[in-house]
């Protein structure tokens, strides 16, 4: 009787191996799955960014070129061009900044209407 417990206890860690083996590799193979769509994904941003700054390269070089040519051509005065992008650049700072300061303005309104101990 005790040598079939014996086996029987062999038989359900042989058994347990072969399972938590099993686990293992099945663990192993969802890691690899989730590498792989990782791995895609971030091909598909790369390629997308690499897209991106190639056409953005092309504007550039085409406003350039536009540029030079209202320089070239006769009776064309560019010159107030940079002083009214610096003055456009300068407005949107400036309009960035009101923004959040809005946004600070309106999240301390919530917080202190909130407060049942202001009122």
């Amino acid at each position: 009787m005790g040598k079939l417990k014996d086996q029987l206890a062999g038989v359900a860690a042989l058994v347990a191996a072969i399972v938590a083996i099993g686990g293992g590799f099945i663990k192993y193979g969802e890691i690899t799955t989730k590498l792989d769509a990782l791995q895609a994904a971030s091909m598909e941003v790369d390629k997308v960014s690499i897209e991106m700054v190639t056409a953005n390269e092309k504007d550039i070089g085409f406003l350039k070129q536009e540029i030079a040519e209202l320089k070239s051509a006769e009776g064309v005065d560019i010159s107030g061009l940079e002083e009214g992008l610096t003055n456009f650049k300068t407005k949107a700072m400036i309009n960035s900044k009101e923004i959040e300061l809005l946004k600070i303005q309106i999240e301390e309104i919530k917080v202190s209407t909130t407060n049942p101990l202001t009122n």
